[in-house]
């Protein structure tokens, strides 16, 4: 479903869509199954009365129009009740794996990698067979002799192949394994061949057969692998460039924080993924057929290089791009127009701003919200969350590392020193530098403000000062990375406020993918909790959680958290935000963006936290509106909410004030909003 720290921002999680699939599965699928994620998925699809699944079933034939520029029909078989159906629709969206759609349409497309002009023998001599298996643990022990119609034997296969493989090893024995057979015989391996060849040489002759000897194969699930994978050719061909440049588009409609896959010609297995400096941006024109004028592609075969094409496999990416192209198709339908237009200045605005509005993030800034009325607003809060704070929360040691890179948000125009609770394991010295976020990605540390250092002096917990006295140009991320020749662990706070967060080594965090812009990642998590930090005092104090935070037009972390927190509560009186305006305003829509922790890792395969909705998550509370002569009347009180987003909708009615009352969370003994936005 995700990779692990596969960016470098450590708020990654999309918004919109998946987050409601996501949150659906935790519900559905308390079992932590493969057949429970189905199953709750298959429940979600059903509640919406617009779609009809039709599961199992296969396209068989594509119908043009008489001009051959737009799809007329579609014709798909039920082989279980072998009936055949017709289907027609004013626009069609390729899902399909592969492009299967687009192909039997005889859509302009590319195969391979069309960068690749040079002639490779060794590649094009070279034939695949690729199976997953699982593998998993009995209570005694199993023997295992290969049976006689195996004729292959794992050591003959590709030095690449083989390497993956104990790599995959050496990270988990249990689990799922990606095994690949390559060679220059096109008699290859079937994958039960494949399977029981590779189960020989692990049980019986690899350096794994002491441990693996209560192990047996769970599963086999066949793999077909795509050599020659369809993408469709756009008004645009999403480059590699762009992903590693961090390319802005007009009309971007979806941002990625895929990975790049460097792409082994001859292994698929041991391509590696590298993280890019930044998300990318997903244009308009990469996801239409300008030649079929009412087709639209949501998947990996969209209008992009071979190398782009993988990364935009990644599900949560699939999430945004399909939720971008079916709602592209609706407004085409509704204002009669194509994909191509809609592209344009003058109609992406408008679409780019009907995504947002459904906490779809279009882009990595968001577009400028000119119909907000609460910008002009005064705003209040009951409680602001204060940098004191951090020492009530509860503590825990961290990981035992000889660096780390701690993260914290400045405001402030000078940084004079910094205190921070670490265990030291003896009498030892750390090192510490003060870094700023970089220009092209502010998560990233760029340059060195200055240094210091420390000698403990003794073994144990303690506080630990570093002097700085530095001038601060801009705010935003900064980092304080420590370094000593003996381990020691960041005594950490346990649901942390956004923003305030701990970093470790990669190495350290068991992260494969690789990272050249940053040696340090977030411990992955796949609880829906907010990160843990370091127990740290700036001086001075920092104001990061103004309640004039949730008028700016961000709803997740940018250069700084950009939300209101509210001090430590039991909600024994309720936490609340007020909006004044000078002169009465009209509204008839309100949009509340609450907190749905953005730092937790969706788990690789279907599992069960024990945790149904993010605890930051504001569960109850009220809204309140105040007319021009000064009454207050209560509009809306909600309760168990589960949405990180709210659209509440009302008669048009004229206000002086309004305000949020907020009741409880979901298990955070705070509140915590990003944005407030109504409407006329």
């Amino acid at each position: 479903i995700d990779y692990a720290s596969s960016c470098n921002d450590p708020f990654f999680r999309e918004s919109g869509i998946f987050e409601e699939i996501t949150t659906n599965l935790r519900l559905g699928n308390k079992e932590g199954t493969f057949t429970g994620q189905a199953r709750a998925l298959l429940n979600l699809v059903k509640t919406e009365p617009n779609i009809t699944t039709m599961l199992g079933y296969q396209c068989l034939e594509v119908t043009p129009n008489s001009s051959e520029d737009r799809i007329d029909s579609c014709t798909i078989i039920d082989h279980l009740n072998s009936c055949k159906f017709l289907h027609r629709a004013e626009y069609f969206v390729d899902c399909s794996n592969g492009g299967e759609f687009s192909k039997l349409a005889n859509v302009p497309g590319e195969s391979g990698n069309p960068a690749n002009t040079e002639p490779r023998k060794t590649v094009q001599n070279l034939f695949k067979s690729e199976v997953l298996i699982e593998i998993a643990r009995s209570q005694n022990n199993l023997p295992f002799q290969c049976p006689d119609w195996i004729n292959i034997r794992w050591e003959n296969n590709l030095h690449l192949s083989r390497l993956s493989l104990m790599k995959s090893l050496e990270q988990q024995l249990c689990g799922f394994h990606r095994l690949e057979w390559i060679s220059e015989d096109s008699n290859s391996p079937t994958p039960h061949e494949l399977c029981w060849a590779t189960w020989d040489f692990i049980k019986n002759r690899s350096n794994f057969k002491e441990v693996s000897q209560r192990l047996f194969i769970k599963r086999i699930i066949t793999l077909h692998p795509n050599q020659s994978l369809f993408r469709g050719i756009g008004d645009y061909i999403l480059k590699e460039e762009d992903l590693v440049q961090g390319n802005s588009f007009e009309d971007s409609v979806a941002v990625s924080r895929a990975p790049i896959r460097a792409i082994n010609p001859c292994s698929t297995s041991s391509s590696k993924q590298i993280v890019l400096p930044d998300s990318f941006e997903i244009p308009l024109r990469s996801l239409y057929s300008p030649k079929i004028k009412n087709l639209l592609w949501a998947g990996s075969h969209a209008s992009c290089e071979a190398v782009v094409s993988a990364s935009l496999a990644h599900p949560p990416t699939l999430s945004l791009i399909g939720s971008a192209a079916g709602h592209c198709a609706a407004r085409c339908i509704i204002d009669k127009r194509l994909p191509r237009t809609l592209s344009k200045s003058g109609h992406i605005e408008k679409l780019r701003r009907e995504l947002e509005k459904k906490n779809h993030r279009t882009g990595k800034l968001l577009p400028h919200d000119e119909n907000n009325l609460t910008t002009t607003a005064r705003v209040y809060a009951s409680t602001i969350w204060q940098d004191k704070n951090l020492l009530e929360l509860m503590r825990e040691p961290g990981m035992e590392t000889d660096a780390c890179l701690v993260q914290f948000p400045v405001t402030s125009a000078r940084i004079d020193t910094i205190k921070l609770l670490i265990d030291c394991h003896a009498n030892q010295r750390v090192d510490a530098r003060l870094l700023e976020g970089s220009a092209q990605n502010p998560h990233i540390q760029g340059s060195c403000l200055g240094t210091d250092s420390f000698d403990s002096g003794k073994p144990g917990e303690q506080w630990v000062i570093f002097h700085f006295n530095k001038v601060i140009k801009k705010n935003g991320w900064y980092f304080l990375e420590l370094r000593s020749n003996q381990n020691f662990k960041i005594i950490e706070g346990v649901h942390a406020p956004v923003g305030h967060l701990v970093q470790y080594p990669r190495k350290k965090c068991g992260i494969s993918i690789d990272n050249p812009y940053s040696e340090y990642s977030v411990a992955t998590a796949f609880t829906p909790h907010p990160h843990r930090c370091a127990i740290i005092e700036i001086e001075p104090s920092q104001k990061s959680y103004d309640a004039s935070e949730m008028i700016a037009e961000n709803s997740r972390p940018t250069n700084l958290p950009g939300l209101w927190i509210s001090q430590p509560s039991q909600f024994s009186y309720p936490e609340f935000v007020e909006f004044h305006w000078s002169n009465p305003i009209t509204i008839s829509r309100i949009d509340i963006f609450f907190d749905p922790s953005f730092g937790y890792c969706t788990p690789p395969k279907p599992s069960f936290s024990g945790d149904e909705y993010a605890i930051s998550l504001v569960k109850n509370y009220r809204i309140y509106f105040t007319n021009k002569d000064g009454k207050a009347k209560l509009v809306d009180e909600i309760k168990e909410n589960t949405s990180a987003h709210q659209v509440h909708l009302f008669d048009a009615c004229t206000i002086k004030s309004m305000e949020i009352e907020i009741l409880s969370t979901h298990g955070l003994d705070r509140a915590q909003v990003f944005r407030v936005a109504a409407y006329e």
